[in-house]
C-alpha cells in the first residue's frame, strides 16, 4: 500500500517518517530472525535482555544510590544533633542530661533519696570496721551517699569545710594537716589548688580521689605525733567514733589542734561531749554554737593520759560501814532501841536510767 502523496506525486512529509519507522522495525525483526537461527547471538541478547530488567534506568540508578546516603547522613546527623542539643523533654522541665519524663525523674530523686538516707543510717549505725567493708565491696554506694549528702548540705547557709578551709589557708607552709573522713577532700584539692604549701593527708572509707587514702578511721596510716592539726568535718559517725577521737590524739603532735564540726542536733548534752575528749586528753579551748546547723569545737592536744575508761574505785576497808546484828531483848531505853528489832525487808532495786550517749545518730525519718 503506498503513502499518501502530495499533487506532484510526490510522498507526504508524515508519510515519509512512518515508511522510515517501519522500514527500521523490519530491520530490528530481521536481525531478531537471525539471532534465533544463532545460538551464541541469541545467549548474547537473552543476557541483555535480563541485565536492562534487572537495572534501573541511569536517572533511576542515581536516585538509587543517593537514598542510601541520604539515609545514613540523617542518622548520623540525629546522632550528633542528639548530643549537642538538649532532649526533647528539656521543654517539660526535665533535665537536659536525661530523656525521662518530669514523672520519671521525679521517681528517680525520691529512690536516690531513699538510699541515701539507707546509707546514711548505716553509717551511723554500724561500726567503723563494718562499714570499711560495705563500701569496700561496692565504692558505687559511696558515691551515691556524696551525692545526697551534698544535696542536703546545699541549703545550709554555711558549710563548715569552707570554715575549716579560710582557717587552714592561713597556716605556715609545711604545716601537716589530717582530714579524717575527708569525703571528696575538698580540703587537700582546694589547698592543692593554691599551692599553699600545707600538707593534707585525707582519709576515708573509699578513695574517690588522688588525694584519698582508703581506710578505717579508727586506724589511720601516720606515725604518731605527726600532725599538727586533725579536723572532723561532720565525721563522727559510728558507734565508735570515739576511737577516731583516740586515734586523732595519738597523731597528734603535743599541743596540737583538734577541730570538729558537728550538727547540733546530736548533741543530748554537750557539755558531757566536752567532757569526754578531756577524758581522752584534749584541752578544751572553746566552742562556736552561733549557727544553727552545726557546733564548732576548738581542743587541743594535753598531758598524755591513760586512755583506757576509768574504772570506780573500791570503798577503802576502814570506810566500809560494819553492819552488826541487833541484839534482842529489851532494848537500851538510854539509847531509844526498840526490844526486840527485825531485820529490814530488802528494797526492790531501781531500774537505772539508761545512760544518754554522746552523740545520737543523725537519722532521717523514713517515708
Amino acid at each position: 500500500m503506498s503513502g499518501k502523496r502530495d499533487r506532484a506525486g510526490e510522498p507526504t512529509e508524515a508519510s515519509a517518517k512512518k515508511q522510515k519507522v517501519s522500514n527500521a522495525r523490519k530491520d530490528r525483526l530481521k536481525k531478531v530472525g537471525a539471532q534465533l537461527n544463532d545460538p551464541v547471538a541469541l545467549q548474547k541478547s537473552k543476557s541483555i535482555v535480563n541485565t536492562a530488567q534487572k537495572e534501573p534506568t541511569s536517572i533511576e540508578s542515581e536516585s538509587a544510590k543517593a537514598a542510601p546516603k541520604a539515609k545514613t547522613t540523617n542518622r548520623s546527623a540525629t546522632l550528633v544533633d542528639a548530643q549537642i542539643a538538649p532532649p526533647k523533654s528539656a521543654d517539660r522541665g526535665v533535665k537536659q542530661s536525661t530523656n525521662l519524663t518530669e514523672l520519671q525523674e521525679k521517681m528517680q530523686k525520691k529512690l536516690a533519696g531513699s538510699k541515701f538516707r539507707w546509707l546514711n543510717e548505716i553509717l551511723y549505725t554500724k561500726d567503723s570496721s563494718e562499714a570499711v567493708q560495705i563500701f569496700g565491696d561496692k565504692p558505687e554506694l559511696f558515691d551515691i551517699y556524696h551525692e545526697g549528702f551534698r544535696s542536703q548540705t546545699e541549703s545550709w547557709p554555711t558549710n563548715p569545710v569552707d570554715i575549716f578551709l579560710d582557717y587552714l589557708s592561713r597556716k605556715p607552709q609545711g604545716t601537716i594537716v589530717a582530714d579524717m573522713g575527708c569525703g571528696d577532700a575538698k580540703i587537700a584539692r582546694t589547698l592543692n589548688s593554691r599551692n599553699s604549701g600545707i600538707d593534707v593527708q585525707s582519709f576515708d572509707l573509699v578513695k574517690r580521689c588522688t588525694e584519698v587514702t582508703a581506710c578505717d578511721i579508727a586506724h589511720v596510716p601516720m606515725e604518731t605525733a605527726t600532725a599538727d592539726i586533725v579536723v572532723f568535718c561532720l565525721s563522727l559517725m559510728g558507734t565508735n567514733f570515739m576511737d577516731f577521737v583516740r586515734e586523732a590524739y595519738r597523731i597528734l603532735r603535743p599541743d596540737g589542734e583538734l577541730k570538729i564540726a558537728e550538727v547540733i542536733s546530736r548533741f543530748p548534752d554537750v557539755s558531757a561531749f566536752e567532757a569526754a575528749l578531756v577524758e581522752t586528753g584534749f584541752k578544751f579551748v572553746k566552742k562556736n554554737d552561733s549557727n544553727k546547723m552545726f557546733i564548732l569545737f576548738d581542743f587541743v592536744k594535753s598531758d598524755p593520759k591513760h586512755l583506757t575508761s576509768k574504772v570506780p574505785q573500791k570503798l577503802s576497808k576502814t570506810s566500809e560501814t560494819k553492819r552488826t546484828k541487833p541484839k534482842r531483848g529489851r532494848g537500851d531505853a538510854q539509847h531509844g532501841t526498840p526490844p526486840t528489832t527485825k531485820p529490814d525487808k530488802p528494797e526492790k532495786p531501781v531500774a537505772a536510767k539508761p545512760k544518754e550517749p554522746l552523740l545520737k545518730p543523725c537519722i532521717y525519718k523514713r517515708r
